[in-house]
């Protein structure tokens, strides 16, 4: 039918005869004329489309109607066979003819037969099997080569020459969830089916979606994933906000004149998330990695006669048809244009997404956490991520709104650093009753996380994410901006925070359940998740959570906690039987909570203080500036205006002192004390780290502290995903957990810097690795070379016994070097223990010491080479620095990097390659605090020798075999000083039949000296 009326479809999306129960459309068949869509017909132009659906037999269960199709399940389709039933349906609902993808529609004939072809051979090269694409609901070559080269709807990276990795797909999409009010309840639009141009019928719950077009030329070769293409932002698609408008222009003919007439968008229903690695059904072997904009439309009058194309105000289906869908064509072999379908859309009741399925980042607030007392998930389902304090939740929420939004309008309080914080926070005080009775509760198994997410209302501090929506008006009118610094939502910031408690909470029952919650996060019931296999489907990526659960050092876990003082063991009995038991130190943990609660409430940029006159300057801030790092911004108010933050205000005054120390800047980087190996002397790790504990805190800041320090830094990256309902995904998906192991046990020693020099803490840490290293290493190293032997041990890790090994077979002067600067310790006054360095390094405490960036991972890569040649060139570069830096004492407690990033992945033979071609390796001055290996030129040498830059040559023959010589500069480089003719060595040892020389005498590493300072 061609006719203009409105069709008869059911109202509000309920069909109790189809609804649950069509599961196939193979007999979907046209009625009444040859072309149901007239392809001269112009978008946006309403037809009927009349059609027979046949509903499926008894046999088939409610159970087996589909639920709301995964994205990666977008990209199949799982046919399935029709089953035998006589009852049928006529249906005619209206239809849009939309624009879709027309003008990018290609008939498969059409395609650059060469092109495909060199695409297709590039699939078989990669190790794809695609002889089984195109059957069976997985898509065809031709329809991917038409989505990267002709739609640009994706990108394919690796598989290539030179890329390292295995092939992938990458597609951007916009997602539209479309929300109107239907009979006073919410409904969401969605295609329940969809007929594609080969064929095929898709039956799935799909909301309007288009992959963003990548704006790149079709000659750019992407050879791996890289920031820019994970980013929110990418800059190589067009704009997900205008892609917004061309989702619903193109697959639901709604104009933008229309759009921005009926459609209003809603901010809180926004969020940004990555699926990598999924396995597609419409693309098998080829994995895909999914970034996906979710953004939610609300139509503004549901009742307005311009929205009754879309099924409006009844809810009745409708029907789009892209591009120039024909039925006739879609039925028999000619198929249609690549591009082309025809949708029927549906509106159903809008539910919030349930755990199980939605784990994501999300920026929007969820509705608020369901009653424990009745957690049916068809009432109440649970969003992925807990709930922003709510509205209507309670009367002390609504007063709290209120007292919010009157803060807003009032003018700022003259000589306040923060008007708008103090007069939100103004008279108000935190419920220090619940506080003690959450930390009481926290190990009983009685308690649970729902009813600890309630008692979070105890701290005040958290009604200020109640600021969002009014702060964001009224930044357009000139008002401060609520924007925040970390440039997160708000809505993010506030899931971050709630991730945190939840972190603690789990790790305060890691005897309980805490692991599973920690590892899995909890399902709709707010339960601890509890894996039964990798098969698992309730929540994501199963098999890293278990492995993180079995491999994960749950006992150092426990070991923070009992050194931070928030749990400690209590001994009963008598002098026959004693026991103990692990209880919570209630002081110690409320205060934790507390300072939970306040940490990332400066990230929100209306409340940020300015510096009073009394207090500038102020951590580099002058009078009157905002601080804007928003660790200083709540240390400023720590120490000047308690008063405006309840919840730290009332605490004890050395819980205050613990707690304000927990936001100093400690310049302490763990990654050079444990992640990337011992490559940085003491002085360097430590100093700044210690100079803050004395300095500013006026060594009134003891062991408990800084383990609490560490705790509140490891519950805040635990909960940096905003899904705090979906476990501590950060570290358990995202971290690698050897690393994060490695921190847990190095947290001991680094807490011992409060009352330990650097120096004595570096030496017991190297001690520790060195004695649990596996393989096992023996007793711990004595002599001069003890702690260069440890340092390289933790520096080359998987490679540390064979460079250990290759350690004694080094030149005297290599090894003696080695020993001597890797025992610099870069603090005044500071040396290791006599038993482990070399009486000079005891002796004469000099310096400076040298921290060389990326020394691991040039031991780490040894590829071909042997771990003694690595070494010979690090004792190189050292001896090069040391020329640049002449020892002083003066310089004792000053620490230089030397850069080699240049030579990190290049092996000698590279290095030796570079020489023999004209050029020379050299370590370049750039200024008193660092250095750089840099491949030069001779133009480039004479430049530097012209401007007196410092340089010092790297005599690359230490860690050339004796043969290569007269390769490189035609006779050994000491025989020249030393008039001996033809490149003979007359101090080498003459070699066994057989056996190469090792060694040469002292002569000769003398002549080597005198050639090096030629040089």
């Amino acid at each position: 039918s061609m006719g203009n009326s409105q069709g008869t479809g059911s109202g509000c999306g309920c069909h109790p005869a189809t609804a649950t129960l069509v599961q196939d459309l193979e007999d979907v068949t046209p009625v009444g004329h040859e072309k149901l869509v007239d392809v001269s017909a112009q978008p946006g132009v309403v037809t009927n489309l009349v059609y027979v659906e046949r509903a499926l037999g008894p046999q088939t269960t409610a159970s087996s109607a589909s639920a709301a199709a995964s994205t990666a399940a977008a990209d199949g389709l799982s046919s399935r066979q029709s089953e035998k039933s006589s009852k049928t349906k006529t249906k005619a609902i209206s239809m849009l003819q939309t624009a879709g993808l027309g003008v990018l529609a290609m008939p498969p004939e059409k395609l650059d037969k060469a092109r495909l072809a060199t695409f297709r051979e590039s699939l078989h090269l990669a190790g794809i099997d695609t002889s089984q694409w195109g059957y069976g609901g997985a898509k065809s070559v031709e329809h991917l080569f038409w989505e990267t080269y002709q739609q640009r709807g994706c990108i394919i990276v690796g598989g290539g020459k030179g890329s390292g990795g295995v092939m992938k797909r990458i597609t951007r999409l916009v997602k539209i969830k479309l929300v109107a009010e239907i009979f006073g309840v919410d409904h969401a639009l969605f295609s329940r089916m969809q007929f594609l141009h080969d064929g095929r019928t898709a039956e799935r719950k799909q909301v309007p979606l288009r992959k963003l077009s990548w704006t790149t030329s079709e000659d750019t070769e992407f050879k791996e994933c890289t920031e820019e293409i994970y980013a929110e932002e990418c800059p190589h698609t067009e704009n997900w906000k205008i892609g917004c408008k061309k989702t619903l222009e193109e697959r639901l003919g709604l104009s933008q004149a229309w759009q921005a007439q009926h459609l209003v968008w809603d901010s809180e229903g926004y969020r940004y998330t990555i699926e990598d690695d999924v396995k597609s059904d419409g693309y098998p072997g080829l994995n895909t990695l999914y970034c996906i904009h979710e953004v939610t439309f609300r139509v503004r009058d549901p009742e307005h006669s311009g929205v009754q194309i879309i099924g409006l105000p009844e809810g009745q289906e409708f029907a789009t048809a892209e591009g120039d869908f024909n039925f006739n064509c879609q039925q028999d072999d000619r198929w249609l244009a690549i591009g082309t379908q025809l949708n029927i859309w549906t509106w159903a009741r809008a539910t919030t997404q349930s755990h199980a399925m939605a784990r994501t980042p999300s920026s929007a607030k969820a509705s608020s956490a369901p009653s424990p007392a009745s957690p049916t998930a068809a009432a109440a389902p649970v969003a992925a991520a807990a709930a922003a304090p709510n509205k209507a939740e309670s009367a002390s929420s609504a007063q709290a709104l209120t007292r919010m939004q009157a803060a807003l309008a009032e003018t700022n309080k003259k000589g306040s650093p923060s008007g708008l914080l103090w007069r939100c926070m103004e008279n108000m005080s935190t419920d220090w009753a619940k506080a003690k009775r959450m930390a009481n509760k926290m190990m009983d198994p009685k308690y649970t996380l729902s009813q600890f997410y309630a008692d979070l209302s105890a701290f005040p501090e958290l009604n200020l994410y109640l600021l969002d929506d009014k702060a964001s008006s009224s930044s357009s009118a000139g008002s401060p901006s609520a924007g925040m610094s970390s440039g997160r939502t708000l809505g993010d910031e506030f899931q971050r925070t709630i991730g945190a408690f939840f972190a603690i909470f789990w790790m305060m029952r890691l005897d309980l359940d805490g692991k599973d919650g920690f590892a899995n996060g909890v399902d709709e019931t707010w339960l601890p998740v509890a894996l039964t296999g990798k098969e698992d489907m309730r929540v994501t990526q199963p098999d890293k959570r278990i492995a993180f659960q079995r491999n994960a050092k749950w006992d150092f876990f426990q070991k923070l906690l009992m050194d931070a003082g928030l749990i400690e063991e209590k001994k009963s009995g008598t002098i026959f039987k004693s026991s103990s038991k692990i209880q919570v130190n209630e002081k110690r943990l409320v205060s934790l909570l507390a300072l939970t609660a306040v940490h990332d409430i400066m990230k929100m940029a209306v409340i940020l203080p300015e510096v009073q006159e009394e207090h500038a300057p102020y951590h580099g801030y002058g009078l009157g500036d905002t601080i804007g790092d928003h660790d200083h911004a709540l240390s400023y108010m720590m120490e000047h205006y308690p008063q405006v933050l309840p919840s730290f205000r009332d605490l004890e005054a050395s819980e205050k002192r613990s707690v304000q120390f927990t936001q100093c800047n400690l310049c302490f980087n763990h990654g050079w004390f444990v992640q990337v190996q011992a490559e940085a002397p003491p002085g360097a790790i430590f100093t700044k780290f210690r100079e803050a504990l004395i300095r500013d805190h006026r060594s009134q800041i003891g062991q408990q502290d800084v383990a609490l320090y560490f705790v509140h830094w490891l519950t805040d990256l635990a909960g940096a995903e905003p899904t705090p309902l979906a476990g501590c995904e950060k570290f358990v998906t995202k971290f690698p957990l050897p690393v994060l192991n490695s921190f847990l046990r190095s947290f001991e020693f680094v807490e011992k810097i409060a009352t330990q020099t650097e120096t004595e803490v570096m030496e017991e840490y190297l001690q520790m690795r060195w004695v649990e290293h596996t393989p096992s290493m023996g007793s711990v190293p004595l002599g001069d070379s003890g702690v260069a032997r440890m340092r390289l041990l933790c520096m080359a890790q998987m490679n540390g016994p064979s460079v250990i090994h290759a350690f004694n077979e080094l030149q005297d002067e290599d090894r003696d070097i080695l020993n001597l600067e890797m025992a610099r310790t870069g603090c005044v006054g500071q040396s290791f223990s006599s038993k482990f360095v070399p009486r000079e390094a005891q002796e004469r405490l000099e310096g400076p010491a040298f921290l060389v960036y990326y020394g691991p991972a040039f031991l780490q890569n040894l590829g071909n080479d042997a771990p003694a040649k690595r070494l010979s060139v690090l004792a190189e570069i050292y001896r090069s620095a040391r020329q640049l830096w002449p020892p002083s004492v003066a310089k004792a407690a000053v620490n230089v990097i030397i850069r080699i990033d240049m030579i990190k992945t290049l092996s000698v033979a590279d290095m030796i390659e570079a020489t023999l071609g004209g050029d020379l390796w050299m370590l370049v001055k750039h200024n008193e605090s660092e250095a750089f290996v840099e491949r030069s030129s001779k133009k480039k040498l004479n430049k530097m020798i012209a401007t007196s830059q410092g340089f010092q040559v790297l005599d690359l023959s230490c860690a050339l075999p004796y043969d290569m010589y007269p390769a490189l500069l035609g006779e050994p480089p000491w025989s020249l000083l030393m008039g001996v003719e033809g490149g003979e060595d007359p101090a080498q040892p003459e070699a066994s039949p057989g056996k190469a020389p090792t060694q040469r005498s002292r002569s000769a590493d003398e002549a080597r000296r005198a050639s090096r300072s030629l040089s």
